[in-house]
């Protein structure tokens, strides 16, 4: 604390600000040698003792000055090919995938009500400028969710939907919105009470595996890792990968025209498939490619994702009609987004540029695969909705049956 004199009479006090200082060893040792030596001054009785207590002092401070710091390891973890390695892994894990026609288990629970409370996040998002990857993990929580319970009301949904946004919050954004404006966006429907319990069940009903990979950050490692190629094009192919992975720095690739364009575009479309059903049951990097080489048909994606069409097929098959409807539907320019949110950080945050509609118009490009009672059917054994891909498979395989008769 300080102590301020203004004038004759007026004084005042000023805190100093608290600092977390390291010790300082050398002051520390000091000080003992010199106490050690009054000590010896002062106590004849105990002179041995305090001599040997003074001269392992001595001793301490001359080699402490000679200890070598040890080198950082070098965590497994640090490197760029475990990271793709876990991220591969943890996008593949079944914990986080959902199984066929998980809403049998719902009566009550209707595709259409999904589509509605997906869309209502997506506007909840906008309002309180939250990022993209926040929204896609608060479904990823729903979807999650309704898999492992079973007879979910109807009147809970929303709850649901507004705890899982909620808890995605807090786990992605710096500066989370409070639990009363989650509160408040459902007009005091569920109260704060009522989300603080749904989180809890939640938390325990996914067992707080609670970190998937979402769609959006393979979109981002796909276009960050395209850029980089771009600009290593004359070098060696061999060794470009290598060269990407272990020692580039992908910090303003965001900036660049192309990326934001095949972003914008992108990721539109990832937030319109959101809201079919369907969408839960591709893997998150095979949607991401599939939306890139829709908005970039020439995108080189066995370069850049060593995915190859065949793995890709069934799911840009499937994006196709969500891909004709946008274009058709150019977005609109949001007018929440305030000045407040800097540029660089502008095309992360969620903006609410689809509907419902536009939903509707997608299953009408699509009437055998779309049926009245059930809109939704087995990916892996219907495939009655895309015949081209049908054909290609019987051709692959007469020409296999062909060879192993040769």
């Amino acid at each position: 604390m300080m102590i301020q004199i203004d004038g004759e009479n007026n004084i005042s006090t000023i805190r100093s600000l608290k600092r977390s200082i390291s010790p300082d060893f050398s002051l520390i040792l000091e000080r003992k040698s010199k106490t050690g030596k009054f000590q010896v001054q002062k106590n004849n009785g105990n002179k041995e003792n305090l001599i040997k207590r003074f001269h392992s002092d001595l001793v301490f401070t001359k080699h402490s000055s000679f200890i070598v710091k040890e080198k950082p390891v070098k965590k497994s973890w640090y490197q760029s090919h475990q990271l793709w390695l876990n991220l591969m892994r943890k996008t593949q894990d079944k914990t986080y995938q959902c199984r066929v026609n998980f809403l049998d288990s719902h009566p009550s629970i209707t595709a259409k009500m999904r589509s509605v409370l997906f869309d209502w996040l997506i506007e909840v998002s906008e309002v309180y400028h939250l990022h993209r990857e926040t929204y896609h993990l608060s479904i990823a929580y729903i979807d999650q969710y309704l898999c492992q319970k079973k007879n979910l009301a109807k009147s809970k949904f929303q709850l649901v939907g507004i705890t899982a946004l909620f808890v995605a919050a807090k786990i992605e954004e710096i500066y989370p919105p409070r639990l009363s404006d989650f509160s408040y966006v459902t007009d005091n429907t569920c109260a704060e009470e009522d989300i603080l319990e749904m989180e809890l069940e939640l938390m325990n009903t996914l067992n707080w595996h609670i970190s998937p990979v979402t769609s959006i950050t393979w979109l981002l490692i796909y276009l960050q890792a395209d850029r980089e190629l771009e600009s290593l094009a004359d070098e060696n192919q061999r060794s470009v990968n290598s060269v990407i992975l272990q020692n580039s720095i992908l910090t303003k690739v965001h900036r660049s025209k192309e990326f934001l364009q095949t972003f914008s575009l992108a990721v539109r479309l990832l937030d319109l498939c959101s809201l079919d059903l369907e969408y839960s049951q591709f893997s998150k990097h095979i949607l991401a490619a599939s939306a890139i080489l829709l908005c970039r048909p020439n995108w080189p994606l066995e370069k850049v994702t060593s995915l190859t069409d065949d793995d890709v097929c069934v799911c840009k098959e499937w994006m196709k009609p969500f891909s004709e409807v946008l274009i058709n539907s150019p977005p609109t320019s949001s007018t929440r987004l305030g000045a407040e949110i800097p540029m660089d950080e502008v095309y992360s945050i969620q903006i609410h540029d689809i509907s419902t509609d536009l939903l509707e118009n997608v299953h009408e490009k699509r009437p055998k695969f779309v049926p009245t009672s059930r809109p939704f059917r087995d990916l892996l054994n219907h495939l009655s909705w895309l015949p081209a891909i049908v054909e290609k498979q019987h051709e692959k395989k007469a020409i296999n049956e062909l060879v192993l008769i040769a």
